[in-house]
């Protein structure tokens, strides 16, 4: 795409957007290695910015995907048009007789599907840009198998699976390089003696439950999963709110679900931000009934805030604090 990471600074520079020789080099070396770049900032850092002064550079266009609540693999990917294939119907049926079999493959091809982001940045002639913006936001419902195929083409696959999970690596024609060990359960062998898959949430295979242990779960070193901090957990998303509740469960475990911890530490230091996030957020309330509503406005739009329900890790919550206790 870009003959010379020289070329690439320039070609920014000529669009209007100016990038320190680091965000450059990453975008450049993104570009010749084929590999998607996840960028992370708070808003007006020129995230999306750089997505289409990179296009413009290469002279390709972008394609977009807002992400947000209850996006779903329609979004993403695209749909038919069913009123569209309804009329086709109606006019094949009052035109005589119909072939039912090329009826059929015709209102199923692409003359009638809407196609989405990933599926049109698929069909480009050449390369472009595909922009998955505000990726954090999407819900369980946008992680359906459907779109994770279709992700794994961009290699974002590895941004949306379980990580523990058993990977291969693709060559440039998407055929495994490495072929992996069947684990015992996939073995006929193993299936007779009664082992099977596991699921995350559910005690591993031929673990035993501790007694007098909370839930009786056990991560992948057999020490019990206490219960009742993973009940702690999940009692919190209400107290410090979606966002935080979220955005903690990332930061600390890697996780979008607290039963997908399998290590009781990272539990209880999942709860102990958790903990940390509501005192903050109860020393803001009364820091800003003390301030005033003008300066706890001006505080949190100085962060590019409007309100705290936006605030999603503890070093921000911890700046508004400190500003607001200040003043």
């Amino acid at each position: 795409m870009f003959s010379s990471l020289l070329e690439l600074g320039e070609s920014l520079r000529a669009g209007g957007y100016i990038a320190d020789s680091i965000a450059t080099t990453t975008a450049y070396l993104a570009a010749r290695l084929r590999k998607p770049l996840l960028l992370e900032g708070p808003a007006g850092s020129g995230k999306t910015q750089l997505a289409y002064a990179v296009a413009e550079a290469a002279n390709t266009s972008v394609e977009r995907l807002q992400c947000y609540e209850g996006s779903n693999e329609e979004k993403a990917i695209g749909k038919f048009d069913e009123p569209l294939q309804r009329l086709c119907v109606e006019l094949r049926a009052k035109s005589g007789s119909v072939d039912c079999e090329s009826l059929q493959t015709e209102l199923h091809g692409q003359k009638f599907f809407s196609a989405g982001p990933l599926l049109s940045a698929l069909q480009h002639e050449k390369p472009c840009v595909l922009l998955v913006d505000e990726l954090d936001k999407v819900g369980q419902a946008f992680e359906a198998q459907a779109f994770k195929r279709a992700a794994s083409c961009f290699g974002l696959g590895r941004y949306l699976y379980y990580f523990s999970g058993t990977w291969i690596d693709l060559d440039e024609w998407k055929r495994p390089k490495t072929v992996p060990q069947l684990t015992g359960w996939a073995t006929p062998a193993g299936w007779r003696e009664g082992l099977r898959p596991w699921c995350v949430g559910e005690p591993m295979p031929n673990q035993v439950p501790a007694v007098n242990s909370g839930a009786g779960r056990h991560n992948g070193n057999g020490r019990p999963v206490d219960g009742e901090v993973l009940r702690k957990i999940e009692g919190m998303e209400k107290t410090v709110g979606k966002r935080m509740y979220r955005g903690i469960l990332k930061s600390v475990a890697r996780v979008w679900n607290p039963k997908d911890i399998q290590d009781q530490a990272i539990q209880e230091k999942v709860l102990a931000h958790m903990q940390a996030a509501e005192r903050g957020l109860r020393r803001a309330e009364a820091a800003r009934e003390k301030a005033g509503l003008a300066t706890f406005a001006a505080v949190l739009g100085s962060l590019r805030l409007s309100s705290l329900d936006q605030v999603d890790n503890l070093k921000t919550l911890q700046e508004i604090v400190g500003s607001l206790e200040g003043k």
